[in-house]
This record gives structure tokens, C-alpha cells and sequence, in this order.
């Protein structure tokens, strides 16, 4: 059996701030997503952010975009955007 590597997961004070505000059901979504992440924070849902491969944004749930830094085998949350359907300008469907 091969142990995979779980990367260390911090947050910045701003997205640690984000994070808290989660009602419980999306705090349980996000903690979940990033659990998952911090697995493998180079997956192909991934995006690379500039020229290295380091910084990085993916979309962790329907609701919640997360810039992050990968390094040294930590995983750094920079900054969580977090979207709520009740600000939507024009719904689909």
C-alpha cells in the first residue's frame, strides 16, 4: 500500500475570516473539498495563477473559489471568494 503525502493546509487571516463566516452546511462542503485537496493540490481541476506552478485557483465547491500557494509541503489558502445565489443578478433557467 502506498501513503500518499497530505499537504499541510493554512489559511490567511482574510480567508481564515471567509472560511468562519460558512453557514455549517457549506463550512462542511469546504472543509470536505479541501481535505480533498490537500491530497493532491496539483489536480487537473486546478488552475495555475502567473508563471510558476505554485500559485493557484480552483473552484472547491459550487459556491466557493479558493486562491491558494502550494510549498515546501504546505498548502497556503490566500483568498476565498465565496458566492451566494441570492445575490444573482438573473437566474438561470
Amino acid at each position: 500500500m502506498t501513503h500518499l503525502e497530505t499537504y499541510e493546509v493554512l489559511c490567511t487571516e482574510s480567508a481564515g475570516q471567509e472560511r468562519d463566516r460558512l453557514d455549517p452546511a457549506r463550512r462542511a462542503s469546504f472543509d470536505k473539498a479541501v481535505e480533498i485537496l490537500a491530497r493532491d493540490p496539483y489536480t487537473e481541476l486546478s488552475r495555475p495563477m502567473g508563471a510558476g506552478e505554485q500559485d493557484r485557483e480552483i473552484r472547491l465547491t459550487s459556491q466557493i473559489v479558493a486562491e491558494y500557494m502550494v510549498s515546501r509541503g504546505r498548502l497556503l489558502l490566500v483568498q476565498l471568494r465565496i458566492f451566494d445565489d441570492a445575490d444573482i443578478l438573473l437566474p438561470e433557467g
